[in-house]
């Protein structure tokens, strides 16, 4: 008996082989002697859950949770208690487990174990009823105290939805409790159930503001004893900005203006202990906007009454001159944002933050959003004024000191961004010539800063790749991506270590089509932990249809790199977090810091409803089936039909963007396509269920309903999303996943009635109707040729000398679609082979073996041709074509005299080599279009 434990136990069914008979052989030895052995019955219900008897097993379970004498030992109980927690109905069963264990040994020990054990699970309905006891047990433990409170919140989140009357229940047990706490921190108690921390009081406000109760929190925030001015908060501008977002919310406007105007005009009067804190007041800029916005909603309700509005101009005039040489930024900003009546006015405010800030990097940022709502007049009058700006500094640049200099030229780059967003940005209307002027411009303005400022150097390469992308869009010439290239590792050469531009260069030459180098800037990122969840869209979105197979690796040391490898690092690592996020909320109580539980659980919940993880493991699958491998079960269990309440962590807004605000972001140029959502990610589920149908099909004589369901997908909610887009959620698709919908909708009907016996007498016409539309696809003048055209097959000689990321994916999203047509057929031809099914005599096949054919015919036509003419075509002069591209026009003399002239001459072999870069990529994406098997 003393050998038996958990871990031993769970050992030996680990390796039991896969005979139940045999693995259960030794236990019921031992149980013929010790029948009601706790341990003994619970390695029976182990064996039971690994061979899928899972009703067997949960009613020994369940047993066990109610057995006599009642189990005592915590790793058994918590054993238990983690395998009932795999059914939702055996809440009661798991509750009884440990309250048995607790009357039977009154230690306070199980409490904590059920407690822990039950946040690690996500079970806040239990975990509240352990804290409750707990409470009861030890009524002077002040952790025990502010705990329930938080707990019974999360049990209350948790049960929207599902009980309603309980989750409101919940939640006013957790603030009535804190009411209590809170009135008696305001009479000056010191008992351990009073708020006398800032920690409790943190924790009150958090679940106030969680529960709508805004009076409440003013009425704490005011108070003398736990307030803001109280020896408690000592004046932290935390619970200050807490106030400041509260009265906002509840459209206090008076009460916002008189507590700015106060804490400004510094009238207040703090603890002696919080002075120090309270003069840092006027430094921070989320009280010089509450200012400015208090006094333009209380000019707009009292507009008729110039007395009152006269007054408070006034005043908020000599605030302003009370802090005429300090504070600029955060004074300049909020006034700008709020306070402008007029555009002469908003000029005014813009113009004296532009002169104060023009040196800075954070100018753009800051000013950007208000220079936009200035008129076309102004806006003119605006950039007429930044050019004189512009101007002026050319004397500082060429006499000045060396930072001086730095700064002046921090200035001019400041006034290209502006010129970027109001000129070139704003209406997508620049021409050719004034975009090609503004990249010579930008990169004057590089000449002049090399050696000076490396800020501005990079700034300025940005801009003018920025504007050679747009050229490229506009002209449909792809000598101004390779510029543009060779302007970015100009870039780099200034800044290696920077994140930014590595996701620029990234972006940008998996654009171009050549996914090896796109790699080797991205693992050079060093991404990890939670910025594997926000990041990696920029380089794994499509990523199957992409580059699937290895990548080169430049650096000899390395092997080639796997697509794959990386995809399972995304998802591993988004494992690791939400497994260390729910060791946080189940760590050992005494560690349990109960103000952060909500914060916390708010985190875990968003990355286990994220959109990227899903896509992710959508991605990795496509990829196995592409390359021709097994599509095994990890990470399935994301993948589901819960697609409300989705959670998109992806990170928009990393890279470098001066873009006017009414037209998309920079990277949006630049990328694999529109970013999926909920519609793309339901398409997807789809494809890939269709997919697991065939591939169960291919492993026996029939479906395999478990193994092709295991996607858990309730198809009729996945379908119902699916067949009934809106026009943002087909914006979600790029034309060629577009073309696609109406084979992949033929296709999956062909699956569900050949290989699920689902209308059999139809199966003739739906391989005529796949064979119809498949034919159409190699056909000229056909009926589909929009379809051609989104699909980039027609004139292919016409087509740029460098294939693209976009040819690339229409090539790998056909081959794709071929490769699950060949699958079904030969699926369908097994099964009727084998006779296994009732059906089988319906199944056609000779129209299956033509079929068949016609899909070969296809593949070679739509995928490997085009594939083998762009590889032929490099070879034969795609490095020439591409140098001399590189030379030409106004901007390819301006990158050759302005970036690569130098006197060591260093840079000579720049264009050569960045040439043979693009076709060395472009060929290694092209083999792996050509690795691509049918069968």
């Amino acid at each position: 008996m003393a050998s038996l434990s958990v871990g031993s136990i769970n050992d030996k069914v680990h390796f039991s082989g896969s005979n139940i008979k045999q693995a259960l052989k030794e236990c019921e030895k031992k149980l013929q002697k010790r029948p009601k052995d706790p341990y003994l019955l619970y390695w029976k219900a182990s064996v039971y859950l690994k061979f899928g008897r899972d009703d067997e097993a949960f009613d020994q379970l369940a047993r066990l949770a109610e057995s006599t004498p009642a189990i005592t030992d915590q790793d058994l109980l918590r054993a238990i208690y983690f395998r009932l927690g795999e059914r939702a109905s055996t809440a009661d069963r798991r509750k009884a487990l440990w309250q048995n264990a607790f009357k039977a040994t009154n230690d306070g020990n199980v409490l904590v174990t059920w407690f822990e054990s039950a946040a690690s699970m996500d079970d806040w309905q239990d975990a509240q009823v352990a804290m409750v006891t707990l409470k009861n047990k030890y009524p002077k433990d002040e952790q025990y105290i502010f705990a329930l409170p938080a707990v019974q919140q999360l049990a209350g989140d948790a049960l929207d939805g599902k009980d309603d009357r309980n989750a409101k229940f919940m939640r006013m047990l957790a603030s009535k409790t804190l009411s209590v706490a809170a009135a008696k921190g305001m009479k000056g108690e010191k008992t351990v159930d009073a708020v006398t921390t800032r920690r409790e009081l943190r924790l009150v406000l958090q679940i106030y503001r969680k529960q709508g109760m805004l009076k409440e929190m003013l009425e704490i925030l005011d108070h003398p004893v736990v307030g803001i001015f109280s020896p408690l908060v000592v004046c932290d501008l935390a619970f200050v900005r807490t106030k400041l977002e509260v009265l906002e919310e509840a459209v206090m406007w008076q009460h916002l203006w008189d507590f700015c105007t106060a804490a400004l005009k510094q009238t207040h009067t703090p603890d002696e202990a919080a002075k120090t804190s309270y003069s840092l007041w006027p430094h921070d800029y989320a009280l010089w906007r509450a200012l400015h916005l208090s006094h333009r909603e209380l000019t707009r309700q009292a507009a008729s009454d110039s007395g009152l509005t006269g007054d408070m101009n006034k005043e908020l005039d000599e605030i302003h001159e009370k802090y005429a040489d300090e504070n600029l930024r955060v004074r300049l900003l909020p006034k700008a944002s709020v306070s402008s009546k007029d555009d002469d006015e908003l000029f005014k405010n813009c113009t004296a933050y532009i002169l104060v800030f023009s040196k800075e990097q954070c100018c753009f940022e800051d000013v950007s959003p208000y220079v936009e709502r200035l008129d076309g007049t102004s806006q003119s009058k605006f950039l007429d004024w930044c050019s004189n700006l512009a101007e002026d500094q050319n004397r500082t640049i060429q006499e000045g000191a060396p930072k001086q200099q730095a700064q002046a030229l921090r200035t001019k780059a400041n006034i290209l961004k502006l010129e970027y967003q109001l000129a070139l940005s704003k209406d997508q209307k620049a021409t050719k010539e004034q975009l090609e002027e503004f990249v010579v411009k930008s990169l004057g303005i590089h000449q002049l800063a090399k050696g000076k400022d490396v800020a501005t150097c990079e700034d300025s390469c940005a801009l003018a790749i920025m504007a050679l992308v747009k050229l490229f869009y506009l002209e449909s010439s792809l000598d101004y991506l390779v510029q543009a290239e060779i302007v970015m590792k100009e870039l780099l050469s200034h800044a290696p270590e920077s994140r930014k531009a590595g996701l620029l260069q990234a972006r940008l030459v998996a654009f171009l089509g050549n996914f090896s180098e796109a790699m080797e800037a991205w693992s050079s990122l060093k991404i990890k932990e939670i910025l594997m969840e926000t990041l990696s869209h920029h380089m794994f979105t499509r990523m199957a249809i992409t580059h699937p197979f290895y990548y080169r690796s430049k650096q000899h040391s390395r092997a080639n790199n796997d697509p794959l490898t990386q995809l399972d690092r995304i998802l591993q690592t988004a494992d690791r977090v939400l497994h260390t996020l729910q060791a946080f909320l189940g760590a050992e109580i005494d560690a349990l810091q109960y103000d952060r539980l909500l914060e916390i659980q708010e985190l875990k919940n968003n990355l286990a409803k994220s959109l990227s993880r899903k896509l992710s493991v959508i991605e990795r699958r496509r990829t196995l089936r592409i390359r021709g491998e097994a599509v095994d079960d990890l990470h399935c269990e994301v993948l589901d039909d819960d697609l409300d309440g989705l959670v998109d962590n992806r990170d928009l807004k990393r890279m470098w963007n001066y873009e006017h605000s009414a037209t998309p972001r920079f990277e949006h140029l630049l990328s694999s396509g529109p970013p999926p959502g909920r519609y793309w990610l339901a398409l997807h589920l789809l494809i890939d269920d269709t997919c697991t149908v065939i591939s169960s099909s291919s492993l026996s004589s029939g479906p395999d309903s478990s193994h092709a369901r295991r996607l858990n997908i309730a198809n009729e909610n996945v379908e119902k999303i699916a067949n009934n887009p809106s026009e943002s959620d087909l914006a979600e698709l790029t034309p060629a996943e577009k073309a696609l919908i109406p084979g992949w909708v033929k296709l999956r009907a062909l699956a569900s009635k050949s290989l699920t016996g689902t209308d059999v007498s139809d199966i003739s016409a739906a391989i005529t109707d796949l064979q119809t539309w498949l034919s159409h696809l190699v056909q000229e003048n056909s009926g589909v040729e929009e379809a051609l055209e989104a699909l980039s097959l027609n004139n292919s000689k016409d087509k740029h000398i460098l294939p693209l990321q976009h040819d690339i994916q229409t090539l790998f999203l056909i081959a794709e679609f071929l490769q699950a047509s060949t699958r079904l057929c030969d699926a369908a031809t097994r099964l009727a082979k084998n006779k296994a099914q009732k059906w089988w005599q319906a199944i056609p096949i000779k129209e299956l073996a033509t079929l068949k054919a016609i899909v070969a015919d296809v593949f070679v036509k739509a995928v490997r041709q085009p594939a083998l003419d762009w590889t032929n075509r490099l070879s034969e002069n795609g490095v020439d074509k591409l140098v001399e591209g590189a030379r030409k026009g106004q901007t390819g003399e301006a990158v050759i005299t302005r970036v690569l002239a130098t006197d060591s001459g260093e840079k000579k072999k720049w264009v050569t080599d960045v040439a043979g870069l693009l076709v060395q990529g472009a060929t290694d994406a092209l083999d792996g279009v050509l690795k691509v098997k049918l069968a």
